[in-house]
């Protein structure tokens, strides 16, 4: 055969194939990584595609409850369910021999993005655990009196309140401003209530029921030369605003990685300043750490292998997008709606609205309606789900969109309240 009857018979052996479309390359973290160079807080086009790439999102309702745990990035997701996979695949094996040193690597890295030193680190199971861990270790004694706020998160309440039983501590409860003016009209509800017994405040840094950020390094610089310790829940700040934990000024934090930073569920972290681990007892029994190693706090049992193992996935994808500019795209979605529900009649917003003092998550009310009513007629009229939040002396709906979130949701959620109201 020559050359063009060669040719030819290889032109019509590839006609008669059947067609392969081509299939489009998977998204990944890399190719966003000049992305955010720039600022795209309100381009909408840009968060849609962003959408699109990395969130698997419900199509039967609008999630705006983004506040109890956070939605995967599809990329921490995936790297989760292999994660199961690798763990269950190899079993103990992996556990008792490369586990150790995988684990060591992960702290290092948190610690890192934490703004701490991985000594001072330790992965909890949730921020509840870590807070506990601080609280519990350490030497309360009878009459200590311990300062908390109505809007503080019940579960660390309650520990105090055990205490209270156990100890005979006391407990001094203030009531926050819900609208402050100023850092110097939070900070006077604490200077009121401190006394030469007070050995303890607790200070949620940014508040669960209606997203109010506190000006805890304040109170810490107030407070902590009177000998007075500060223990900080950031449960809801970590990952969401853009500090490092040791910008709070307080020698406790307790933190959760499955909210903000976007891990599974399941983790969390507590920071103990070096120099004060050696004053927490552990609520665990321990008898083989030394005093002064924070390890000595984590003899709770095994964690859940797969999803320690995911908080690279989880940082990856933060690093990515950072804080800062997460910081404004969630800001900015919270001003989007607030500014809005604003100007409708019988809605109050119980947010502070100034840049500094909240971020994501923001609550409202409407006058003459019971608050039940008003988030199952914005699931019935509208398919919003929200959630109930209960203050000292109200109801409010708290409203928590995400980065998956986009304004046209948000419109969908105030032509909702509109129609309700």
């Amino acid at each position: 055969m020559n050359r063009r009857k060669v040719l030819k018979g290889i032109g019509l052996g590839i006609a008669g194939l059947p067609l392969i479309s081509a299939k489009a390359a998977k998204p990944s973290l890399s190719d966003y990584h000049s992305s955010f160079d720039q600022d795209q807080t309100t381009d909408e086009k840009f968060w849609k595609k962003f959408r699109k790439d990395f969130y698997d999102v419900p199509q039967d309702f609008i999630n705006l409850e983004n506040g109890y745990f956070g939605v995967q990035p599809r990329p921490v997701y995936e790297a989760y369910i292999k994660n199961v996979e690798r763990v269950n695949v190899n079993s103990s094996r992996y556990l008792r021999t490369k586990y150790s040193s995988d684990f060591k690597q992960i702290i290092n890295k948190l610690s890192t993005f934490a703004g701490i030193a991985s000594e001072e680190a330790l992965i909890t199971r949730n921020a509840t655990e870590a807070l506990n861990i601080a609280i519990q270790g350490l030497d309360w004694e009878e009459g200590d009196e311990v300062i908390l706020s109505g809007q503080d998160y019940f579960s660390m309440i309650e520990t105090f309140e055990m205490l209270e039983k156990q100890k005979g501590i006391s407990i001094k409860r203030i009531k926050i401003p819900l609208l402050p003016e100023s850092d110097e009209e939070i900070l006077a509800c604490y200077e009121a209530a401190v006394t030469p017994k007070t050995k303890g405040i607790l200070v949620t840094h940014m508040i669960h029921l209606t997203g109010q950020i506190m000006p805890v390094k304040k109170i810490a610089d107030r407070f902590k030369p009177q000998g007075i310790e500060i223990i900080v829940d950031a449960a809801h700040s970590f990952a969401q605003v853009d500090f490092k934990l040791k910008d709070l000024g307080a020698d406790f934090v307790g933190v959760n990685l499955h909210k903000w930073f976007g891990n599974p569920l399941g983790a969390g972290l507590l920071y103990v300043n070096s120099n004060r681990v050696k004053d927490l007892k552990p609520l665990y029994g321990d008898r083989i750490e030394d005093v002064d190693d924070i390890t000595k706090l984590g003899h709770f049992g095994t964690l859940s292998v797969p999803t320690v193992i995911t908080i690279p996935d989880a940082l990856a994808f933060n690093q990515t997008v950072t804080i800062p500019k997460k910081e404004k795209r969630l800001r900015h979605l919270q001003n989007y709606w607030t500014s809005r529900a604003n100007d409708i009649p019988k809605v109050t917003i119980t947010t502070p609205l100034d840049p500094t003092r909240s971020c994501a998550i923001a609550s409202f009310k409407i006058e003459g309606m019971e608050t039940k009513e008003v988030i199952a007629k914005l699931y019935e009229k509208a398919k919003v789900f929200t959630v109930i939040r209960y203050l000292e002396d109200q109801q409010v709906v708290r409203v928590t969109p995400s980065l998956y979130n986009l304004t046209s949701e948000l419109d969908t959620l105030l032509d909702g309240i509109k129609s309700i109201t």
